[in-house]
């Protein structure tokens, strides 16, 4: 897993000042590159509850 830190969602998350938001962009960020290559979630109802979670926010 690479991290290109020039990237839009990188730089966000650089500026996220909530830990528990950027644990969790963190993590889906890394599921989604999982799943991008063909991987498997070790933990996919953790990705649904974070992802749902996320949009929730942004709904708001």
């Amino acid at each position: 897993f690479e991290i290109n830190p020039g990237h839009p969602l990188v730089e966000r998350m650089d500026q996220e000042p909530d830990e528990d938001r950027f644990a969790d962009l963190a993590r889906i960020l890394f599921d989604q590159a999982k799943l991008a290559e063909g991987g498997q979630l070790e933990d996919p109802a953790g990705f649904v509850h974070r992802l749902n979670k996320l949009m929730l926010s942004l709904s708001a």
